[in-house]
């Protein structure tokens, strides 16, 4: 399955730093980083679950998958009716998406 972290904004929106969720889940301030960043894809669901568990949400909470395109595609439109479509609130979820496109059609690009 593929997938794209969104843990940096689940993090900011909680008003936690990367270095107190590192602390409260012994993990290193540069591997979230890398997850936040999605130049990781290999956590196990131990490390995802600690993570959720230190910003009190839900595993799912942590990323979207292909499958949330449609629903992530109804969010964008509701956040340019609401913030117009240069706003910070707009490009988060546009960012989301086009993460989700490149990995769909990333390996198809490569077999050719």
């Amino acid at each position: 399955m593929m997938y794209v972290f969104v843990i940096k904004q689940v993090r900011k929106n909680k008003g936690i730093s990367v270095n107190q969720l590192s602390k409260k889940t012994k993990l290193s301030p540069a591997y979230i980083k890398d997850l936040e960043g999605n130049r990781k894809y290999n956590p196990t669901m131990k490390t995802l679950g600690i993570i959720a568990d230190a910003l009190s949400v839900n595993v799912k909470d942590l990323f979207y998958t292909k499958l949330d395109i449609d629903e992530l595609k109804e969010e964008l439109d509701a956040r340019i009716e609401m913030h117009g479509i240069h706003s910070p609130e707009v490009l988060e979820v546009s960012r989301v998406i086009d993460l989700l496109m490149n990995l769909i059609f990333k390996p198809r690009e490569l077999k050719k």
